[in-house]
This record gives structure tokens, sequence and C-alpha cells, in this order.
């Protein structure tokens, strides 16, 4: 069941506030292969200032990621058993052709959860006293986030959950980076 608020703001994203670029847009935005080419780069950025430090970096960076999709798809996404809002006849929903609308769960979004858990540990790992550092991790993984409530496969909860869950992940995943790398005892 869903709230009315969470209903409202669905149809607001998925229904009014629309247009041929937002749908190209945002169909390239919830595509996981869309961002191969911003990955190369930017492991590449980050053997370019960390040099040895690059392996543990995407371990953890991977592990991040790893735990905050496992725990969104495979316990939140069960155990709330939450329809999926592009399988809700009630609110019309609106899919952009070539989005899939899976079976599984709709809360929380691991796509929220996985781009909040890299964009945190980017934000830490790069500084928070940099505004543009911050700005534009937010900026990307809020873009991703709204997409897949564009698109029509999540409610705005469920990836303001998954954006928290991935959040909070990415932030502890650093935590233990900076304590293996303690350990390591690399400069």
């Amino acid at each position: 069941m869903i709230n009315s608020f969470d209903a409202s703001l669905y149809k607001l994203i998925n229904q009014t506030l629309t247009n041929d670029v937002l749908d190209f847009l945002m169909l390239k935005f919830s595509d996981k292969y869309f961002w191969i080419p911003f990955y190369c780069i930017l492991i590449w950025l980050i053997s370019k200032q960390f040099g040895k430090k690059t392996l543990l970096i995407l371990l953890f960076v991977g592990l991040s990621v790893l735990i905050s999709d496992r725990f969104t798809s495979g316990v939140m996404k069960p155990g709330f058993a939450r329809l999926r809002p592009c399988h809700e006849a009630s609110l019309t929903p609106r899919q952009i052709e070539g989005v899939h609308c899976s079976n599984t769960g709709s809360m929380a979004s691991s796509h929220a959860a996985n781009h909040f858990a890299v964009a945190v540990f980017m934000i830490s790992l790069f500084g928070t006293k940099k505004v543009a550092n911050v700005t534009f991790w937010l900026f990307w993984a809020s873009a991703v986030a709204y997409s897949r409530v564009y698109c029509g496969v999540h409610y705005p909860t469920d990836v303001i959950v998954g954006g928290l869950i991935g959040a909070a992940l990415g932030q502890l995943c650093y935590y233990f980076y900076l304590k293996t790398l303690k350990r390591i005892k690399w400069d």
C-alpha cells in the first residue's frame, strides 16, 4: 500500500514533469552500462592521484556497492514485498520505451543505494571541503535516483530510503578503508 504523498509525488515526476529530452536522459541515467566509460575515467583519476592504493580503494568501493545491492535486493525488497509503481494500474504509470519493469520489489531502490554508496565514498576520498566534489557526487547520485522514479519503476520513498542506506554503507566502507590503510601502513 502506498501513501497519498508518495503517489502524488510519483505522478508529478513520472507523468507531469516530462519531455522527450528528459525521457532520453533518464533512460540513459537508469542504464548501468551507460556509466561504464565514466567508471573507467574515475578509475584512471584514482590511479593518478592515489597510485598503489588504487586497488584497495576499488576493493572498498566495490564492497560498498556489493553490500548495498545485496541488502536492498536480497533483504529489503523481499521483506517489504512492495509492488513497483509500474505494476500499479491505479497510478496509470508512464513507462518510457526501453524501460523494463521487473517483478522484484520496489522498496528500496538498489540503483539509488549503489550510486549513493559510491558517491559518499568518493566524497570522503576526495575531500568534503571541496564544494565542487561534494556537489558533483551528490548531483550524480541524485540524478540516477531521480531517473528511477521518472522511468516509473520506483516510488520517491524507495529512492530516498535506498539513497540513505547507500550513503551510510559508503561511509562505513570508507571508514574500514582508512582502518585497513593504517594497518598496511601506507603513507
